[in-house]
């Protein structure tokens, strides 16, 4: 596969940091990365393919979703794997169920700050939280970050329309 050889990688490496942005500063990156996938001799597919399609063919995400898919992968070791983190990332974030005592159904869920700006919704604490929130029961109880990746893989590609 010479698209996760010379472009996945490159699009991969820091990813968590220069993806949260607006996607209006990553149109360009965006479109040329749409245009790769669309490369005939690559994929065998027609010009007028939906990006999507490309997407669910290839089994890889655009960069908002990849963005999204990298922070899920963080939240992930820290929920299950906290000991391979660096220490100073062992108490980072805080469960609902230490803020309050009350029984709750978000009490196994990670408290989320009120934040007004925009920037503070960028922060890692606060978007990972949300998004490990969001995700279903059922991927967050997966311990094996192979079978967590995969799963979580295709559940992100079928929130694409």
């Amino acid at each position: 596969m010479i698209y996760f050889a010379f472009v996945h990688s490159h699009l991969s490496y820091g990813i968590e940091v220069y993806a949260n942005t607006t996607s209006n500063h990553l149109s360009k990156l965006n479109v040329l990365n749409n245009r790769i996938l669309r490369i005939v001799g690559l994929q065998k597919k027609t010009i007028k393919t939906h990006n999507n399609d490309l997407y669910k063919s290839y089994f890889t995400l655009p960069l908002q979703l990849l963005h999204q898919f990298n922070i899920l992968l963080f939240m992930h070791n820290y929920v299950h794997h906290r000991n391979k983190l660096p220490v100073v990332l062992s108490t980072y974030f805080e469960e609902n169920k230490v803020i309050h005592k009350y029984n709750t159904r978000q009490k196994d869920d990670f408290h989320i700050d009120a934040i007004k700006s925009e920037i503070g919704k960028r922060s890692i604490k606060y978007k990972g939280s949300k998004l490990w929130n969001d995700i279903p029961a059922e991927l967050k109880e997966i311990q094996s970050l192979q079978s967590f990746k995969y799963k979580l893989k295709t559940y992100l590609l079928q929130s694409l329309t």
